[in-house]
């Protein structure tokens, strides 16, 4: 091939790679006159969005009748099925409660449908620690009985002063992560200890679902003491808001 074929091909080839670099639009990011808009990932932006999903109630009747038709065992309060799946009725309701903190939710569940058979009742606030990471913090009740029902009767919560629940210690607290559809929340380790027996209780939330698992194991030997369904999680669907 002569020099000139040679320089009128490479000039063709030239031309249009300059023709098609005019006709390319420019990315989001070379327009100055459209600014990118960047997610709010901030510990202040997650905790308004976790006090938007959790609030309602669940349950995990799905996964329940699920399981029956695969065979596996459900754990009921007679204690047959020890070990399986548990049916459980979550309640999570916003407080303003200043006085305990800026982010409280009343949690109260109960197994089987049955509003008296009380499996979890707990105060949960969410704050964000020295570090920036939002954490939360499980307050039980000192008395077991005197607000139960008040997932029916939020009004009787009014009168809830701090002196009447009290907190886990920090190293109890949940972690909160951010996913992709939600956040998941974790017992750090095997942080959460008392004698030889640690507890982990984990959560994965996101905007019509909340799921569950929780073990208690031997510290000194790691083996486990108790858990429903092999640790595997309750999946509870929001059915109110």
């Amino acid at each position: 091939m002569n020099y000139l074929l040679k320089s009128t091909i490479y000039c063709g080839f030239l031309l249009i790679a300059v023709a098609s670099c005019k006709d390319t639009p420019k990315t989001t990011a070379e327009r100055p006159d459209e600014p990118l808009i960047e997610e709010d990932n901030s510990a202040a932006a997650q905790i308004r969005e976790i006090m938007t999903f959790w609030p309602g109630t669940y349950n995990n009747d799905k996964q329940i009748a699920s399981a029956k038709d695969n065979g596996e065992a459900i754990w009921l309060l007679d204690d047959s099925g020890e070990g399986g799946y548990l049916q459980v009725q979550s309640h999570y309701i916003k407080l303003d409660k200043p006085e305990i903190g800026e982010n409280v939710l009343y949690v109260e569940e109960y197994r089987d449908h049955d509003p008296a058979a009380t499996y979890r009742q707990r105060i949960y606030t969410l704050a964000v620690d020295s570090l920036g990471m939002v954490k939360v913090k499980m307050w039980p009740f000192k008395d077991k009985k005197k607000y139960i029902g008040a997932w029916n009767n939020p009004s009787i919560l009014d009168s809830l002063k701090k002196d009447e629940i009290s907190a886990y210690p920090d190293f109890c607290d949940m972690h909160v992560k951010k996913t992709a559809d939600g956040y998941e929340m974790y017992m750090n380790d095997k942080d959460c200890a008392f004698g030889d027996k640690y507890f982990s209780y984990q959560v994965r939330l996101s905007a019509n679902r909340f799921s569950y698992r929780d073990k208690i194991t031997v510290l000194s030997t790691d083996s486990l003491l108790t858990t429903a369904a092999d640790f595997k999680y309750h999946d509870l669907d929001r059915i109110t808001e």
